[in-house]
């Protein structure tokens, strides 16, 4: 399709492309065809060519960075995006390209802070490849776990209906499935300052970059209020706000902190539930900023040499009551060009009595011997149980296990994830004579239950005494008996374990946890009309009784929405 020369240049100028690079609009015209058939390569080479031929045309520029965007060609994109930000340094599609090439080195508050200043220099009139621009921010965005500038910049793409609604679907969609929290996912508006407030007016100029679009001006003008407002609850609520937007999440976290100790010092019940909220999302972004914080559980790999008979050695592991064997899928070995295994087996923990179901250790592998190696056994699990199994294996095996080179990437837990995790051997059900009664649970559902009873036992008798890192390394016993700010998060933190149903035992676990811990058990609100009066975090404290059935109907679909489970299956109970 022929291009109209009285159309805006694509190299984001604002001129129109008679007025711009009117010499160049044959070739624009080429290259869009050669895109349209999908030859990048061809088009890359073309564009190449052409601004070899025509130095620091801005129409060549942003189609260069673009193609080498689409081929791939990262570090090449990022140079090209750097030459076309120094000659245009206020172009919008330059400053887009530049907030990519960013973002794919993992500079999120770079890649932030440089699309801040292209939505800005857009103005009213948004290009369509600074929309796609933004769409790709959000892809990334939400890959690398920066959900704030992710989810607003969809907000952003939803206010000024950018792009089409199919396409803003598929971005929400693409967050939700990235693993965005729960605490992230319930909105919490921009706050207002008091009509009385010496530094409204100030305040108000900064709401209202805000509500623009202007994040970073939005954050400079809130933060030079810091001197006259630093007991107002709503300015730190508005910086932490805009810090999740562009990529900041520790200064977000900073900030909620500080809202959580201005409202606890009213000493009110609402603001202190105000406050325990404030730390739940400040939490969440500490995590965010520094997700390998310690204390965490890490993976290990022991291995050790195999003397004697395989054959021998695996006929003695299978009249041990700590090792179970495991089929072995070949095929995922040999995809990636590995030798697989000769055997793999489960390793549990020693079983305290006839009921008792062993705990899953582990995992080891034997490997038979190759022309370039010995036979040797491989354990790996987490670094506690690994610990516990090492004796176990080495008796059964006669052998001596030793640290081995650690792989990148290897797994890490929580130590909540990892209490959670549990697994524990059981025993298949037998066949049964006749299809269960009406009412009466499958024995696989039987066996399931079991399963998450254990899983549950096991999280109550040691989550009060595990540390955290949520928790500064301390246990939720020590943070509950300090009180303030510590005693906030060990709240926060079995507030949204409880909502989010972290532990489905198909029982109330949490009475007994807080009891454990030192925490009080929350009043029960009473509501009849809870949506838009009483906060999602507080849902789970409803007498859903009193609840008229449109706002359980609310409540069920929001609570779905959100990731709080339990509230959901109480709202569907309700029903």
């Amino acid at each position: 399709m022929p291009l109209d020369p009285y159309s805006l240049c694509p190299g984001g100028t604002g001129k129109k492309i008679k007025f711009c690079c009117h010499e160049l609009l044959g070739d624009l015209e080429q290259l869009d065809r050669l895109v349209e058939g999908e030859q990048i390569e061809a088009a890359l080479e073309q564009v190449t060519r052409l601004s070899e031929k025509h130095p620091g045309k801005a129409c060549l520029l942003a189609t260069q960075t673009k193609l080498e965007l689409a081929a791939k060609k990262f570090n090449d994109a990022a140079v090209t995006s750097r030459a076309f930000l120094e000659a245009y340094p206020d172009n919008p599609l330059a400053l887009g390209h530049a907030a990519v090439a960013a973002a794919l080195i993992d500079n999120m508050q770079e890649a932030a802070s440089l699309f801040d200043r292209s939505r800005e220099a857009a103005g009213a009139e948004v290009p369509d490849d600074l929309v796609r621009i933004a769409m790709t921010l959000v892809q990334v965005a939400a890959q690398v776990g920066q959900f704030g500038l992710a989810e607003s910049t969809i907000e952003w793409l939803v206010e000024k209906s950018l792009g089409s609604e199919e396409e803003r679907n598929v971005l929400m969609e693409a967050l939700l499935s990235s693993g965005l929290p729960p605490a992230l996912r319930i909105k919490v508006p921009f706050a207002a300052t008091k009509e009385d407030s010496p530094w409204r007016f100030e305040f108000d100029a900064a709401l209202k970059h805000a509500q623009a679009w202007r994040l970073s001006k939005a954050i400079k003008t809130f933060n030079s209020l810091k001197g006259v407002a630093a007991n107002s609850p709503e300015l730190f609520t508005n910086i932490a706000l805009l810090c999740e937007r562009v990529a900041r999440p520790l200064e977000a976290a900073e900030a909620w902190l500080k809202v959580a100790e201005l409202r606890a010092a009213t000493q009110d019940s609402t603001d202190y539930d105000e406050a325990v909220e404030a730390t739940g999302r400040a939490i969440v972004l500490e995590t965010q900023a520094n997700p390998e914080r310690s204390p965490v559980i890490r993976y290990d790999l022991l291995r050790g040499p195999l003397e004697g008979d395989i054959d021998l050695l695996e006929d003695a592991l299978r009249k041990e009551s700590h090792f179970e064997s495991m089929p072995v899928d070949r095929s995922r070995w040999v995809s990636r060009g590995a030798i697989p295994p000769r055997s793999t087996w489960r390793v549990y923990e020693s079983s305290s009595g006839d009921n008792d179901a062993p705990r899953l250790l582990g995992s080891m592998l034997l490997h038979g011997k190759q022309t370039d190696r010995e036979a040797e056994i491989t354990l790996q699990g987490f670094v506690p149980d690994v610990k516990e199994a090492k004796p176990l294996v080495e008796a059964a095996l006669k052998t001596t296990l030793v640290e081995a080179e650690q792989p990148a990437g290897m797994p890490s837990a929580t130590p909540m994830n990892y209490l959670a995790s549990s697994q524990f051997r059981m025993n298949p059900p037998a066949e049964p004579g006749a299809p269960p009664a009406a009412g009466e649970d499958a024995p696989i559902d039987k066996l399931l239950a079991e399963q998450q009873a254990r899983v549950a036992d096991r999280f109550t008798a040691l989550w009060a005494e595990t540390p955290l890192p949520e928790l500064m390394g301390k246990t939720p016993k020590q943070a509950a008996a300090e009180g303030n700010e510590s005693c906030r998060r060990v709240e926060a933190l079995v507030n949204d374990a409880e909502a989010t149903d972290i532990i489905a035992s198909g029982r109330d676990i949490w009475p007994e946890l807080r009891k454990a811990s030192g925490l009080p058990i929350p009043a029960i609100i009473e509501s009849a009309e809870p949506l838009g009066d009483v906060p999602p975090q507080r849902w789970l404290r409803l007498d859903f009784q009193k609840i008229t059935n449109d706002h359980v109907r609310g409540l069920l679909l929001t609570a779905a929405e959100v990731g709080y489970s339990k509230v959901a299956e109480l709202a569907a109970d309700a029903l």
